[in-house]
């Protein structure tokens, strides 16, 4: 696993060590959530040229892939 480095204001470090204990996991945790949110919008925004496409997806269609996808996770 790689290391990084960040540098904090001390009133925010001392914050965090109020509040937590693992730094390294909180981050890695905000990380991986940012990820998603990135990947989320970007499905988002193919989605949406798609439909600008208006390749003849039924709604039926549409609806399904959705549950499907949400299903998935």
């Amino acid at each position: 696993m790689a290391k990084i480095s960040i540098s904090l204001s001390d009133e925010l470090l001392n914050y965090l060590n109020q509040k937590i204990d693992n730094h390294s996991a909180l981050i890695e945790s905000i990380l991986q959530k940012w990820q998603q949110q990135q990947e989320d919008e970007a499905l988002a925004e193919a989605c949406v040229a798609i439909d600008e496409l208006e390749l003849g997806w039924t709604e039926e269609w549409q609806k399904a892939a959705i549950t499907d996808w949400e299903k998935s996770g």
